[in-house]
């Protein structure tokens, strides 16, 4: 059975999946998935890590300081009745801190844990300094699961079995999270690591010239075959000959800008499948449904049939929270979401994408009980 709860219990119940600092989390971890519905289980995962992140012998300096400033207290926390009242408690993180160096060693990063035992992930750096956190194997296991229920809910993976899986993105956290899904597929894993920071701030001149070296290794691993999957920005896609992919059975794109209409026009072009995917330098991988909700627009004079893409996050570590004036939205309806980040060895919570709550349907059974969402959208 495909299924992401499935899948992931099976995982989880892998020898030394609860090492180190995630062992104390193993019944809360199970106890989440077990719930009905996914804000249920999210309910008792983030009381679980909340806890662990304002404990004086274990947290993290941000977490212990905020507690005490907003009177956050374990009572109240065992108290939240539902996601809403929790969230509400907790409040935004200040995520800013992490664009300072060492700012997740100094304020996010737990006591017990150590930045030798897990891998780095950092944003694009748009906007300033680039914001970095760390992530245990565990939380990038959770996350390549994700993927790979994703995957295989769209392609026939047995298709893939003893192919590569070119992994060219980010370095540390992303390309291990690519090892355990080649591990998960039976696939041969191949990376093509490089640095984001400040890559965005480029002009296209400058940012061609800074990848060539990269896309020049993308060109020779693609030439030489055999390649299953191969990951891509949809601009790296723009800048790479087509007749490349024509050995790749398909390609994991990512990119908030993605719609429908476009994916579809690309695989036309190109004439391989593509599923999208939404990262989050601190959230780990969603991945996507280009199919994933039929949608009807009136305009003109005319009604218009068409699909939308449905992101799945990879719960309980990453969670997509939509409220209204402090109450979940209902499904369907469009709203800012929040980003959780909960993990043993992070927890944030920040304003994120504005996106349309969803709830899976027969297009994305994969994931049933977890709530998803579509067209997003930065205001």
């Amino acid at each position: 059975m495909n299924n992401y709860i499935k899948n992931l219990k099976r995982y989880s119940q892998k020898e030394g999946f609860f090492e180190g600092e995630w062992y104390g989390f193993k019944e809360p971890f199970e106890k989440a998935l077990s719930s009905k519905g996914s804000e249920d289980g999210m309910l008792t995962w983030l009381k679980a890590i909340a806890k662990y992140h304002i404990n004086e012998d274990t947290g993290s300096r941000y977490w212990i300081e905020r507690a005490k400033s907003n009177n956050i207290t374990n009572e109240k926390i065992d108290k939240a009745e539902n996601l809403d009242s929790l969230v509400s408690l907790l409040g935004n993180s200040d995520s800013s801190l992490l664009k300072k160096d060492n700012g997740y060693k100094d304020y996010y990063m737990p006591k017990n844990f150590k930045l030798e035992d897990m891998f780095k992930s950092s944003s694009s750096g748009t906007t300033g300094p680039a914001k970095t956190v760390y992530h245990t194997p565990q939380s990038l296991s959770v996350s390549a699961v994700n993927e790979y229920t994703g995957i295989k809910a769209q392609y026939p993976v047995k298709e893939l079995r003893n192919k590569r899986l070119l992994a060219a993105g980010p370095v540390s956290a992303y390309q291990e999270e690519h090892r355990k899904l080649a591990e998960l597929l039976g696939m041969e894993y191949v990376g093509n690591e490089f640095e984001t920071k400040g890559l965005k701030l480029l002009s296209p001149q400058e940012m061609m010239q800074a990848m060539k070296p990269v896309m020049e290794k993308e060109a020779y691993i693609l030439k030489q075959g055999n390649i299953g999957i191969a990951t891509a920005a949809m601009e790296m896609l723009s800048m790479l000959p087509k007749e490349l992919f024509y050995g790749t059975d398909l390609i994991k794109v990512s990119g908030t800008q993605i719609t429908s209409e476009g994916l579809k026009s690309a695989e036309r072009e190109i004439g391989k499948k593509l599923i999208p995917m939404y990262g989050h330098y601190a959230g780990k991988s969603s991945i996507g449904f280009a199919d994933g909700i039929n949608t009807v627009h009136i305009g003109g004079n005319r009604i218009y049939f068409g699909s939308e893409i449905v992101y799945f996050p990879s719960f309980p570590i990453t969670y997509l929270y939509m409220n209204s004036n402090g109450n979940s939205v209902a499904y369907d309806q469009k709203a800012q979401t929040k980003m959780i980040v909960a993990e043993p060895e992070l927890l944030l919570i920040n304003d994120e994408d504005y996106a349309v709550k969803r709830k899976a349907t027969k297009a994305t059974k994969a994931f049933k009980g977890i709530d998803g969402i579509s067209d997003l959208s930065r205001s």
